[in-house]
Protein backbone atom coordinates (compact mmCIF):
# COMPACT_ATOMS: atom_id res chain seq x y z
CA UNK A 1 0.00 0.00 0.00
CA UNK A 2 1.46 3.35 -0.87
CA UNK A 3 0.89 5.54 1.77
CA UNK A 4 -0.11 8.95 1.39
CA UNK A 5 0.97 12.38 2.32
CA UNK A 6 0.24 15.12 3.57
CA UNK A 7 1.49 18.76 4.92
CA UNK A 8 0.86 20.65 7.71
CA UNK A 9 1.90 23.97 7.64
CA UNK A 10 4.41 25.56 10.23
CA UNK A 11 2.59 29.06 11.85
CA UNK A 12 4.53 31.29 13.33
CA UNK A 13 4.09 34.98 13.52
CA UNK A 14 2.28 37.09 10.92
CA UNK A 15 1.54 36.20 7.43
CA UNK A 16 0.09 32.73 7.76
CA UNK A 17 -2.85 33.95 5.73
CA UNK A 18 -1.12 35.68 3.20
CA UNK A 19 -2.69 35.13 0.36
CA UNK A 20 0.37 35.15 -1.84
CA UNK A 21 2.50 32.83 0.31
CA UNK A 22 -0.69 30.91 0.97
CA UNK A 23 -1.30 30.29 -2.74
CA UNK A 24 1.93 29.79 -3.45
CA UNK A 25 2.57 27.18 -0.59
CA UNK A 26 -0.75 24.76 -2.00
CA UNK A 27 0.47 24.67 -5.41
CA UNK A 28 4.18 23.41 -4.13
CA UNK A 29 2.01 20.78 -2.73
CA UNK A 30 0.09 19.86 -5.17
CA UNK A 31 3.24 20.14 -8.18
CA UNK A 32 5.28 17.85 -5.70
CA UNK A 33 2.99 15.06 -5.70
CA UNK A 34 1.09 15.63 -2.17
CA UNK A 35 -2.25 14.18 -1.37
CA UNK A 36 -3.53 17.12 1.11
CA UNK A 37 -3.11 19.82 3.32
CA UNK A 38 -3.79 20.30 6.84
CA UNK A 39 -5.43 23.50 8.55
CA UNK A 40 -5.09 24.14 12.28
CA UNK A 41 -7.70 25.66 14.28
CA UNK A 42 -7.71 27.88 17.46
CA UNK A 43 -10.01 30.57 17.75
CA UNK A 44 -8.52 32.65 20.20
CA UNK A 45 -5.19 32.02 22.13
CA UNK A 46 -5.06 33.18 25.60
CA UNK A 47 -2.49 35.28 26.95
CA UNK A 48 -1.71 33.07 29.43
CA UNK A 49 -3.02 29.85 30.33
CA UNK A 50 -2.88 27.26 32.71
CA UNK A 51 -4.31 24.59 30.63
CA UNK A 52 -1.72 21.46 29.94
CA UNK A 53 -0.87 21.06 26.08
CA UNK A 54 -0.55 17.23 25.84
CA UNK A 55 1.99 17.38 22.97
CA UNK A 56 4.88 18.69 24.35
CA UNK A 57 6.66 17.40 27.41
CA UNK A 58 6.59 21.06 28.93
CA UNK A 59 3.27 21.75 28.68
CA UNK A 60 3.17 24.72 26.45
CA UNK A 61 2.36 25.19 22.57
CA UNK A 62 4.82 27.12 19.98
CA UNK A 63 1.76 29.18 19.29
CA UNK A 64 1.34 32.71 21.18
CA UNK A 65 -0.28 35.99 20.60
CA UNK A 66 1.70 37.36 18.08
CA UNK A 67 1.37 33.79 15.23
CA UNK A 68 -1.45 34.37 12.84
CA UNK A 69 -3.69 31.45 12.95
CA UNK A 70 -6.06 31.92 10.25
CA UNK A 71 -10.09 30.53 10.24
CA UNK A 72 -8.83 27.07 8.62
CA UNK A 73 -12.59 26.60 7.00
CA UNK A 74 -11.65 30.39 4.75
CA UNK A 75 -7.88 29.48 4.00
CA UNK A 76 -8.93 25.84 2.51
CA UNK A 77 -11.39 27.76 0.58
CA UNK A 78 -8.82 30.13 -0.73
CA UNK A 79 -6.85 26.83 -1.14
CA UNK A 80 -9.25 25.09 -2.96
CA UNK A 81 -9.40 27.95 -5.31
CA UNK A 82 -5.79 27.36 -6.02
CA UNK A 83 -5.45 23.82 -6.33
CA UNK A 84 -7.17 21.14 -8.85
CA UNK A 85 -6.38 17.43 -7.20
CA UNK A 86 -5.34 18.69 -3.39
CA UNK A 87 -7.41 17.46 -0.56
CA UNK A 88 -8.15 19.84 1.84
CA UNK A 89 -7.68 18.89 5.69
CA UNK A 90 -8.57 20.25 9.39
CA UNK A 91 -6.05 19.09 12.34
CA UNK A 92 -8.44 19.92 13.95
CA UNK A 93 -11.73 22.14 13.93
CA UNK A 94 -12.33 22.50 17.59
CA UNK A 95 -15.73 21.23 17.38
CA UNK A 96 -17.38 21.65 20.60
CA UNK A 97 -16.71 25.62 19.95
CA UNK A 98 -19.12 25.75 16.68
CA UNK A 99 -22.88 25.11 16.38
CA UNK A 100 -23.50 22.14 14.23
CA UNK A 101 -26.23 23.54 12.15
CA UNK A 102 -23.83 26.74 11.13
CA UNK A 103 -21.42 23.97 11.24
CA UNK A 104 -22.71 21.61 8.87
CA UNK A 105 -23.33 24.12 6.09
CA UNK A 106 -19.90 25.32 6.19
CA UNK A 107 -18.46 22.00 5.31
CA UNK A 108 -20.75 21.19 3.33
CA UNK A 109 -20.24 24.21 1.01
CA UNK A 110 -16.57 24.39 1.02
CA UNK A 111 -16.80 20.50 -0.22
CA UNK A 112 -19.53 21.05 -2.87
CA UNK A 113 -17.25 24.30 -3.97
CA UNK A 114 -13.89 22.23 -3.40
CA UNK A 115 -15.18 19.76 -5.91
CA UNK A 116 -15.33 16.82 -3.00
CA UNK A 117 -11.59 17.63 -1.44
CA UNK A 118 -12.63 18.30 2.26
CA UNK A 119 -11.67 16.43 4.93
CA UNK A 120 -13.31 17.51 8.20
CA UNK A 121 -10.57 16.63 11.33
CA UNK A 122 -12.83 17.27 14.34
CA UNK A 123 -11.79 16.73 17.78
CA UNK A 124 -12.48 18.35 21.48
CA UNK A 125 -9.38 20.58 22.18
CA UNK A 126 -7.39 20.93 25.58
CA UNK A 127 -7.52 25.04 26.19
CA UNK A 128 -9.84 25.40 28.89
CA UNK A 129 -9.37 29.41 28.34
CA UNK A 130 -10.29 29.14 24.75
CA UNK A 131 -13.98 27.18 25.51
CA UNK A 132 -14.14 30.15 27.94
CA UNK A 133 -14.07 32.80 25.65
CA UNK A 134 -16.28 31.41 23.20
CA UNK A 135 -19.15 30.48 25.98
CA UNK A 136 -19.15 26.51 25.49
CA UNK A 137 -18.71 24.50 29.25
CA UNK A 138 -15.42 22.72 28.83
CA UNK A 139 -15.97 19.81 30.99
CA UNK A 140 -19.23 18.82 28.27
CA UNK A 141 -17.21 18.93 25.18
CA UNK A 142 -17.31 15.19 24.44
CA UNK A 143 -20.59 14.52 25.01
CA UNK A 144 -20.93 17.84 22.90
CA UNK A 145 -19.11 16.50 20.05
CA UNK A 146 -20.26 13.12 20.02
CA UNK A 147 -23.77 14.96 19.72
CA UNK A 148 -23.17 17.76 16.92
CA UNK A 149 -21.44 14.66 14.54
CA UNK A 150 -24.86 12.90 14.99
CA UNK A 151 -26.53 16.29 14.41
CA UNK A 152 -24.84 17.33 11.20
CA UNK A 153 -25.25 13.83 9.50
CA UNK A 154 -29.05 14.49 9.78
CA UNK A 155 -28.51 17.79 8.45
CA UNK A 156 -26.50 15.96 5.60
CA UNK A 157 -28.66 12.74 5.00
CA UNK A 158 -31.93 13.46 5.53
CA UNK A 159 -34.87 15.73 3.92
CA UNK A 160 -36.02 17.24 6.19
CA UNK A 161 -33.83 16.64 8.84
CA UNK A 162 -35.22 16.13 12.32
CA UNK A 163 -32.64 15.73 15.75
CA UNK A 164 -33.53 15.85 19.34
CA UNK A 165 -30.65 16.22 21.95
CA UNK A 166 -29.53 17.86 24.86
CA UNK A 167 -27.17 20.61 23.19
CA UNK A 168 -29.44 20.55 20.04
CA UNK A 169 -32.98 20.13 18.39
CA UNK A 170 -34.34 20.29 15.32
CA UNK A 171 -37.26 19.54 12.90
CA UNK A 172 -38.37 20.12 9.59
CA UNK A 173 -35.47 21.80 8.14
CA UNK A 174 -33.45 21.59 4.72
CA UNK A 175 -29.84 22.06 5.03
CA UNK A 176 -28.02 22.47 1.34
CA UNK A 177 -25.87 21.86 -0.62
CA UNK A 178 -25.29 18.66 0.24
CA UNK A 179 -22.00 17.27 0.47
CA UNK A 180 -20.68 15.52 -2.37
CA UNK A 181 -20.37 11.79 -0.76
CA UNK A 182 -23.94 10.24 0.30
CA UNK A 183 -23.10 10.08 3.63
CA UNK A 184 -21.76 13.25 4.09
CA UNK A 185 -18.17 15.04 4.59
CA UNK A 186 -15.99 12.71 5.87
CA UNK A 187 -15.06 12.92 9.28
CA UNK A 188 -11.40 12.29 10.98
CA UNK A 189 -11.63 12.01 14.50
CA UNK A 190 -8.71 13.40 16.02
CA UNK A 191 -7.12 12.19 19.63
CA UNK A 192 -5.41 9.59 21.74
CA UNK A 193 -8.19 8.94 24.10
CA UNK A 194 -10.32 6.07 24.17
CA UNK A 195 -13.36 8.37 23.79
CA UNK A 196 -11.67 9.76 20.86
CA UNK A 197 -11.41 5.56 19.76
CA UNK A 198 -14.99 5.08 20.58
CA UNK A 199 -15.59 8.33 18.42
CA UNK A 200 -14.25 7.49 15.56
CA UNK A 201 -15.71 3.73 15.17
CA UNK A 202 -18.96 5.42 15.46
CA UNK A 203 -18.94 8.59 13.38
CA UNK A 204 -15.42 8.80 11.16
CA UNK A 205 -13.77 8.13 8.20
CA UNK A 206 -10.70 8.50 9.42
CA UNK A 207 -9.05 8.44 12.79
CA UNK A 208 -5.54 11.14 13.17
CA UNK A 209 -4.04 9.88 16.85
CA UNK A 210 -2.00 12.83 17.43
CA UNK A 211 0.96 12.43 19.67
CA UNK A 212 1.24 8.94 20.14
CA UNK A 213 3.72 6.20 18.87
CA UNK A 214 5.15 2.70 19.37
CA UNK A 215 3.47 0.40 21.80
CA UNK A 216 0.57 3.20 22.93
CA UNK A 217 -0.54 3.53 19.05
CA UNK A 218 -0.18 -0.38 18.47
CA UNK A 219 -2.51 -0.56 21.57
CA UNK A 220 -5.00 1.81 20.85
CA UNK A 221 -5.33 0.46 17.39
CA UNK A 222 -6.45 -3.03 18.76
CA UNK A 223 -9.20 -0.69 20.94
CA UNK A 224 -10.02 0.95 17.36
CA UNK A 225 -10.61 -2.75 16.07
CA UNK A 226 -13.26 -3.75 19.11
CA UNK A 227 -14.86 -0.49 18.59
CA UNK A 228 -15.95 -1.16 15.21
CA UNK A 229 -16.56 -4.42 15.52
CA UNK A 230 -19.00 -3.61 18.46
CA UNK A 231 -20.08 -0.49 15.84
CA UNK A 232 -20.54 -3.30 13.38
CA UNK A 233 -18.19 -1.91 10.65
CA UNK A 234 -14.68 -2.65 10.07
CA UNK A 235 -11.56 -0.80 10.43
CA UNK A 236 -11.12 -1.23 6.79
CA UNK A 237 -13.60 1.21 6.90
CA UNK A 238 -10.88 4.10 8.94
CA UNK A 239 -8.72 5.71 7.27
CA UNK A 240 -5.77 6.20 9.59
CA UNK A 241 -3.50 9.41 9.66
CA UNK A 242 -0.27 9.52 12.14
CA UNK A 243 2.44 12.41 12.10
CA UNK A 244 5.33 11.45 9.75
CA UNK A 245 7.98 9.47 11.65
CA UNK A 246 11.77 9.89 10.46
CA UNK A 247 12.92 7.00 8.89
CA UNK A 248 11.71 4.23 6.80
CA UNK A 249 11.72 1.56 9.67
CA UNK A 250 8.83 3.57 11.73
CA UNK A 251 7.36 3.82 8.75
CA UNK A 252 6.65 0.27 7.66
CA UNK A 253 5.54 -0.40 11.31
CA UNK A 254 2.84 2.21 11.35
CA UNK A 255 2.18 0.74 7.25
CA UNK A 256 1.70 -2.98 9.25
CA UNK A 257 -0.61 -1.43 11.40
CA UNK A 258 -2.62 -0.16 8.77
CA UNK A 259 -2.11 3.43 8.69
CA UNK A 260 -2.87 5.17 5.16
CA UNK A 261 -1.15 8.32 5.59
CA UNK A 262 1.39 10.54 6.85
CA UNK A 263 2.12 14.36 8.02
CA UNK A 264 4.82 16.33 8.09
CA UNK A 265 5.24 19.80 8.66
CA UNK A 266 6.68 22.77 6.23
CA UNK A 267 6.90 26.78 6.62
CA UNK A 268 5.18 28.03 3.56
CA UNK A 269 7.37 31.41 3.71
CA UNK A 270 10.16 29.22 2.36
CA UNK A 271 9.10 27.68 -0.94
CA UNK A 272 13.01 26.77 -1.35
CA UNK A 273 13.31 24.69 2.23
CA UNK A 274 9.72 23.09 1.75
CA UNK A 275 10.27 21.89 -1.41
CA UNK A 276 13.26 20.53 0.09
CA UNK A 277 12.10 18.71 3.06
CA UNK A 278 9.03 17.02 0.83
CA UNK A 279 11.33 15.58 -1.88
CA UNK A 280 13.41 14.42 0.80
CA UNK A 281 10.77 12.97 2.73
CA UNK A 282 9.59 11.29 -0.33
CA UNK A 283 13.06 10.33 -1.53
CA UNK A 284 15.05 8.66 1.39
CA UNK A 285 11.66 7.48 3.86
CA UNK A 286 8.69 7.25 1.14
CA UNK A 287 10.74 6.08 -1.31
CA UNK A 288 8.96 7.54 -4.04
Amino acid sequence: MELKLGVMPVLGGSGAADPATTARFVRLLEDLGCESVWAVEHVVVPGDYTSIYPYDPGGRMSLGADDDIPDPLVWLTFAAACTTTLRLGTAMLILPEHHPVDLAKRLATLDVLSGGRLLAGIGVGWLREEYDAVGVPFEERGARADEYLAAMHALWTQAPAAYAGRFVTFRDVHSRPRPTRPGGVPIVVGGHSMAAVRRAARYGSGWYPLGVTGDRFAALRAALAEECAAAGRSTDDIEITMRAPGNVGDLETLRSLGVARVVIRADPTDPVAARDKIRRYQREVLRV
